[in-house]
């Protein structure tokens, strides 16, 4: 069993170490945040970190910060020992700013239309920690990132990635100023219509009858979408 283990949450990421020496700890989770399309499946997130009976100290907790950060990660908060919350605490004020969340804006376009313009986004991800409702649409000249669910009659809409840390059951578009090298990610991946570039794949075609219960990732291959699993537990 792995010595640290990620869940997702609709508040974000529980990230638990388990028991083990702390060099070990650390080159663990570094192993864990590098795998193959784990940096944009992480990216954005907020994490709340479970050490159990490990107590940490002050240069631990700031060596996990640096660690996180670099994958543009935020730990919000710890559970565990007294001298854990202690030392993090004391910490806290030099930790980073958390990612603006925009709101998000009706939309009376159907749910298959695409605007023909996007919000003037930057180049970092945009972070939505909410459910996106029918009706709703979240639109970003960038990669997008959901903490919640994309349900049914909602959209999103991304020049860049779409990452749902949740179920994406509405409809997506990526890469949707053309570009076929962007990917759609969830921990669920049942939309009822997934765009990435001018590629389209509907349900129940492509998604339909399926009981998927890990991450998956959908990409352009050879002129079409296919959903493959994304991180391995």
């Amino acid at each position: 069993m792995s010595i640290v283990s990620f869940k997702g949450t609709r508040e974000g990421l529980a990230i638990t170490l388990g028991e083990g020496v702390w060099h070990d700890v650390l080159n663990e989770l570094v192993a864990q945040l590098n795998r193959p399309g784990a940096q944009s499946f992480f990216q954005g997130a907020r994490v709340f970190l479970e050490t159990g009976e490990r107590a940490l100290d002050v240069t631990q907790i700031e060596e996990l910060i640096a660690l996180l950060a670099q994958q543009r990660m935020t730990l919000t908060a710890i559970s565990g020992e007294a001298a854990t919350q202690d030392a993090f605490q004391r910490v806290r004020a030099t930790m980073p700013a958390p990612p603006e969340t925009l709101p998000l804006e009706a939309d009376a376009s159907p749910p298959g239309a695409l605007p023909s313009t996007f919000a003037q986004g930057e180049t970092h991800a945009l972070l939505v920690q909410r459910t996106v409702r029918s009706g709703q649409t979240c639109q970003y000249a960038g990669t997008i990132v959901v903490i919640g669910d994309v349900n049914p009659g909602a959209q999103v809409i991304a020049e860049g990635d779409v990452i749902v840390w949740g179920k994406l059951r509405g409809v997506v578009h990526a890469g949707a100023a053309g570009d076929e090298n962007a990917m759609v990610g969830a921990l669920i991946l049942a939309p009822t219509q997934l765009r990435i570039g001018n590629r389209i794949a509907r349900a129940p075609d492509a998604f339909g009858k399926r009981a998927r219960h890990f991450p998956e990732v959908a990409r352009v291959r050879e002129g079409r979408i296919i959903v493959e699993p994304w991180i391995g537990s």
